[in-house]
């Protein structure tokens, strides 16, 4: 419904026309700019995993990747589950471990937005509808990290237990809680938090490459505080991902908000369509390269034996 209601009174084939006049530096620059995110979002975890636990940021990135391409393609929120069990079966993380890694991933992506948005309503007049987005965002992150701040110090010098068949559900729930609450050490510790929320800035800063790259291969002159608005506009359009890959909310949300800064919809369209196409590439694309080259090598591997 949200494609219709942006194509039905565009040109499509002048659209078309706009996209084909890029130059394919910009749109790799586009590309690039996403990519990058992936290159923040495993160090960010690697920062966050609990104690001596260790993993490569070779294996990292692919988990995130594979994660990532899950985002774009299962619903809400079979992604970020996929992302915990990956991490959870590394030697010496586990599944209390994992989930509290992707905690304080979701946390410090959460202050990111936050802080885009914030940066924009300071900078420029915002619609009604994203200044009650940033209210109920900000209601949303006090109360998360309310939660968080509670179980990484009530729990912070748990023991484990031994979990056989003789405990009952309870106390395995129990046990498994109280974990996660002890293994949230990067919350504990200022100094890695604040390294885990600059990575976060990053993956934004990352972002916001991308859609100034896109700008550029279009020629579109505008301010650049229109980066950070159509940021914050997607933060917060997507900040419940949609499969597959938020299509249709994606290309909406870019779309109005070019129309708001006065872009003809033709190009307008033209701005959504490349831009998607530039974030699902390595976002969704990159976990698929990895599926492939492994197929193509147990394959291979079999067929020698």
């Amino acid at each position: 419904m949200l494609l219709y209601i942006c194509f039905r009174e565009v040109d499509l084939e002048q659209a078309w026309n706009n996209i084909k006049q890029v130059h394919p530096l910009w749109l790799f620059l586009g590309v690039a700019g996403h990519f990058l995110i992936f290159i923040f979002w495993a160090k960010q975890w690697i920062v966050f995993l609990p104690g001596k636990v260790f993993v490569t940021f070779k294996e990292m990135f692919e988990i995130n990747a594979l994660m990532s391409t899950a985002m774009n393609t299962l619903p809400f929120p079979g992604g970020h589950a996929y992302g915990v069990f990956l991490l959870a079966k590394k030697e010496g993380v586990g599944h209390s471990a994992a989930l509290s890694v992707m905690s304080l991933d979701q946390l410090t992506e959460g202050i990111a937005k936050l802080t885009v948005l914030l940066i924009v309503s300071w900078l420029t007049p915002l619609p009604l509808l994203i200044k009650k987005g940033i209210l109920g965002l900000t209601v949303v992150i006090f109360i998360f990290t309310c939660i968080l701040l509670y179980f990484s110090f009530r729990f912070h010098a748990y023991k484990k237990i031994r979990t056989d068949s003789n405990k009952t559900l309870k106390e395995r729930a129990i046990d498994f809680i109280s974990r996660w609450g002890q293994q949230l050490e990067g919350l504990r510790n200022i100094k890695t938090f604040s390294y885990g929320v600059i990575l976060a800035y990053g993956m934004k800063l990352g972002e916001a490459s991308a859609i100034w790259s896109i700008q550029k291969g279009f020629g579109v002159d505008l301010p650049i505080w229109s980066i950070l608005l159509i940021l914050a506009a997607l933060n917060l359009a997507t900040i419940i991902p949609l499969a597959p890959g938020n299509l249709g909310v994606y290309e909406a949300t870019v779309f109005f908000i070019y129309q708001h800064l006065g872009i003809e919809p033709e190009q307008a369209i033209a701005l959504a369509l490349t831009q998607h196409l530039c974030f699902l590439l390595p976002l969704a694309g990159t976990g698929y390269v990895y599926i492939i080259m492994k197929v193509f090598f147990t394959k291979k591997t079999f067929v020698r034996e």
